[in-house]
């Protein structure tokens, strides 16, 4: 009889993506990876690898980047929780930048909007997948690195709402911002972004007006555009 574990089923899905975005054989994606877990964070869930240290310790062994992407940082759940207390309209385009695991695009994509989540990491594009199938919410995920293929994003847009959660973490990634963010944004439309209150976000805000709900760990930024 085929086996009917759903965990199973989503291990088998997500190597196959993973290895094709790769371009590798699933023999050789690192058994942290596929090593994984469903869990649930406010109203959403999401699917990671179980274990951040050994896969952050496997690939760095390979000599491949940080997998900053693979786990639910604070501001990611703080954005996520801001949408779910004030969901965007239904139809609302909306683009998350540097989306990880997606969960601010999950609560948008719930409230109907039509969702576009963007990660520079393939492995984060296919997780980040499964997470939308994994709340059964309807969303496009694709493989852009905001920072350098910004171009590609606004030839796409511009969108209504633009989400960043704790992208501003450098003073190149702030300056970066501050020269593409406001073309992601379609007249009237508004940019949330989520930070931890680093240095490099109070170097993006001095640019720009905006409102802030502030946090002791994560304050949540708002700017409008037109």
């Amino acid at each position: 009889m085929p086996n009917t574990d759903p965990l199973i089923a989503l291990r088998t899905s997500l190597a196959e993506q993973l290895a094709a975005l790769r371009g590798v054989p699933e023999s050789e994606l690192p058994p942290a990876l596929l090593d994984i877990s469903v869990r649930r964070v406010g109203q959403a869930y999401y699917v990671c690898p179980s274990s951040w240290e050994q896969l952050r310790h496997e690939e760095g062994g390979a000599g491949r980047p940080v997998p900053y992407w693979a786990r639910p940082w604070p501001s990611g759940v703080g954005l996520a929780g801001a949408l779910y207390d004030d969901p965007p309209p239904a139809g609302t385009r909306v683009l998350e930048l540097g989306c990880g695991l997606a969960l601010p695009s999950v609560m948008a994509a719930r409230a109907g909007a039509t969702v576009l989540a963007t990660d520079g990491a393939t492995d984060a594009v296919a997780f980040a997948a499964h997470v939308l199938a994994l709340n059964d919410v309807v969303g496009e995920v694709a493989h852009v690195d905001w920072s350098t293929h910004g171009n590609a994003l606004v030839a796409r847009g511009p969108f209504d709402l633009v989400l960043a959660a704790d992208v501003l973490y450098t003073r190149a990634n702030a300056d970066a911002a501050a020269e593409l963010f406001p073309r992601l944004v379609a007249p009237g439309g508004r940019l949330l972004i989520a930070d931890p209150n680093r240095a490099g976000a109070a170097h993006f805000l001095q640019h720009f007006e905006h409102e802030t709900e502030p946090g002791k760990d994560v304050s949540i930024h708002t700017l409008r555009f037109g």
